[in-house]
């Protein structure tokens, strides 16, 4: 198995582990899909970090990947403060933080894997 293979089996590693902590976040049942889920998250990711120059296309995906995670850091660190600010301006009540953390890390790593499987898919470099 080369390391070409071993970067794209690693995706889907990681793909299936968001979406398991996705599932355990929204289910509330972390224990029983959470932990497995960041397992599975955390090998793929460690897998595709240590792959990543294997050739061109690999380097392509990867640095896709992290361009559209940045830009959803950016826009995410601020912009969801700004508009949860502006909805309890709107509304007149002060909820206090009602986004959570771990949401905007969710979102950061789904957008890593968005951006690595949309450049996947198009197959454009």
């Amino acid at each position: 198995m080369n390391k070409a293979n071993i970067f794209m089996g690693a995706s889907w590693t990681g793909l299936v582990g968001l979406l398991l902590v996705g599932t355990a976040q929204s289910a509330d049942a972390w224990g029983m899909l959470g932990m497995p889920g960041t397992t599975l998250l955390m090998i793929g990711s460690f897998a595709m970090l240590a792959t990543r120059k294997t050739d061109e296309y690999t380097l392509g995906l990867w640095n896709a990947g992290a361009s559209v995670a940045f830009g959803t850091m950016l826009i995410t660190f601020l912009g969801l403060a700004f508009v949860e600010g502006f909805i309890d301006g709107l509304t007149g009540s002060d909820s206090g933080r009602t986004i959570l953390a771990d949401t905007v890390l969710v979102l950061q790593i789904a957008a890593f894997y968005i951006g690595l499987f949309v450049k996947r898919l198009l197959g454009d470099m």
